[in-house]
Formats: structure tokens, C-alpha cells, sequence
């Protein structure tokens, strides 16, 4: 089965919580979405503001995965509980600002591009993916090899200095003991090296996360 993309809008408050428990879920808790999800499948979180209903517009992304083996599930078991994949975030990501990048996406085509977006989740091709992917990796000042490629082969490679310039804004998963528990994470200070974090797998174990 071919790997498909899919982009789940979340406001950033919801989208932290969602990377560091290394799960995503849809707006509403939808198990249609995340059912359609398959291993591998790369999802990318956007975040129109900050937090709902009212918070600073960012309409930006904020981190990309894969997603990792397993079913759909519920949290709490069965009842009101939203449905979820488990999902490899990277270790660090940055915000990316979408406008830089809408003469390259395919979704932004278009003045009323937003209205895509009013489910909370969307299909996306494998190259507004790669694109996505590229601007939220951290530390990311050029857009990678694969990503100039593409643009080249489009005519589109001088708008590619928007690609990775968002403001720096990093989300990444939470470090967990071997449990799966939460750990305490050291006090990082100015100019530190950010960390790589182990991330719980959903067989009780760990293992890095995507670069």
C-alpha cells in the first residue's frame, strides 16, 4: 500500500500536548482520520493560532512525523474518548510560517485555500509533505537537497529562502522512562546543544526519534 500525507490542524497549545505525548488526534476526536492513517504515513501538525478561541494567529506549522505501527485507539478505553495514532515527531522542530511557502504548496492554491482546513484534517500530496516537513526541521536555514531538487524541476527554486525561516519554536516529544512515564528534564542553559529525547514506542520501549 502506498504511503499517503496528511496535515492535522491543532492550535499550538493542543499540538505540544499532542508531540509530547507522541500521539495525534483530530479536532473533535474523530476516528474516521486516524483510522485512514497508515505505518509510515507522514503527518504534519499546522496550527492557524496559538490556542482557541482566541489566541495570536501563527497559521504556521509546528512539527512533521511518521506514523509508527499500531491501530487507532482511545486513551480511556471505549466511550467519549478521542481516537489516536502514535506517531514518531522529530526530536526538535521549528514554527514555519505558511505564507513564505504558498507559491510552492499545492493546498494554499487559491484565495479561499483556508476553507481545506475547516475539518481539521486534509490529504496532502507527497510534495507539499517534503516541503512542510523541510520548514519545520530544526535547525533548518536552507531548504535540504531533496526539497531544491523538487523546486528546480518546478521553476520554483527562488522562492525557496522562505522554506525553514519561521521563527524559532521548538516542539519535541517529552522525554518518558521506560514505563512510558513523564521524566524530569534537566534545566537547559542559554546557548545549550538542544537535547535528543528517547521516545516511548508503543511496545514499551524507546527509541530516537526522527532528525
Amino acid at each position: 500500500m502506498s504511503i499517503r500525507y496528511w496535515l492535522v490542524v491543532q492550535p499550538l497549545d493542543r499540538a505540544r500536548l499532542q508531540v509530547e505525548g507522541g500521539f495525534v488526534q483530530v479536532p473533535g476526536g474523530a476516528r474516521e482520520p486516524v483510522d485512514a492513517m497508515r505505518e509510515a504515513d507522514g503527518v504534519v501538525l499546522y496550527s492557524p493560532r496559538a490556542h482557541n478561541p482566541d489566541g495570536e494567529p501563527l497559521r504556521a506549522f509546528v512539527q512533521a512525523g511518521r506514523v509508527l505501527p499500531g491501530e487507532a485507539y482511545q486513551p480511556g478505553g471505549r466511550g467519549a474518548s478521542p481516537w489516536r495514532r502514535h506517531i514518531e515527531w522529530m526530536h526538535e522542530a521549528r514554527i514555519a510560517p505558511v505564507r513564505p511557502l504558498r507559491d510552492l504548496l499545492e493546498f494554499t492554491s487559491g484565495r479561499y485555500w483556508g476553507e481545506k482546513l475547516r475539518d481539521g484534517w486534509l490529504e496532502l500530496t507527497r510534495r507539499d509533505f517534503l516541503i512542510a516537513e523541510d520548514a519545520v526541521r530544526r535547525p533548518a536555514p536552507e531548504p535540504s537537497g531533496l526539497v531544491l531538487g523538487m523546486l528546480r524541476e518546478t521553476g520554483a527554486a527562488g522562492a525557496a529562502g522562505g522554506v525553514g525561516d519561521g521563527a524559532p519554536g521548538p516542539l519535541a516529544p517529552q522525554r518518558q522512562d521506560p514505563a512510558g512515564h513523564p521524566a524530569a528534564r534537566p534545566v537547559a542553559h542559554p546557548g545549550a546543544t538542544p537535547l535528543s529525547w528517547p521516545t516511548a514506542t508503543p511496545g514499551g520501549g524507546t527509541g530516537r526519534g526522527r532528525q
